[in-house]
């Protein structure tokens, strides 16, 4: 159990950094100027809150590493970011096509695919680092 909590600890830095990067970094711009804005549905930086951000980085970090660790028998970087990029890409296509079709949320298909592309790679190199760390060997 050691070894998949600090794969997830791993694991949990690599995607609020490579997350950072990725949707505030590469696709911020592109994606507050395809999705509706709505006046007070976002909060501010001074608003939002980092310790929470953190939290459900660990999560989706736990999340893979018990399953990687326990049943996906993961090993090595490749495979855990071939696992995390077709588990980003899944949970990523379930959130964004209920929001495309509940909502007007996104302004169209493109921003939605971009979103879907992103969750698999920040989620694949989340996945790669947890296997990385779980194949490890001191």
């Amino acid at each position: 159990m050691t070894k998949i909590l600090l794969a997830a600890l791993a694991g949990t830095i690599t995607y609020f950094l490579v997350g950072w990067l990725v949707f505030e970094g590469l696709l911020g711009q592109y994606m507050s100027a395809n999705t509706t804005q709505i006046e007070g549905f976002k909060k501010s930086p001074e608003e939002s809150s980092m310790a929470l951000l953190v939290v459900s980085c660990a999560a989706y970090a736990l999340l893979l590493a018990l399953i990687m660790g326990k049943w996906a028998n993961v090993h090595t970087f490749k495979e855990g970011a071939i696992l995390g990029a077709v588990m980003g890409v899944l949970i990523a296509v379930m959130t964004d096509t209920y929001w495309f079709s509940t909502s007007h949320f996104y302004n169209g298909a493109a921003p939605l695919l971009a979103d879907v592309a992103a969750a698999g790679v920040t989620v694949g190199v989340m996945g790669g680092v947890i296997g990385w760390v779980l194949g490890f060997k001191a």
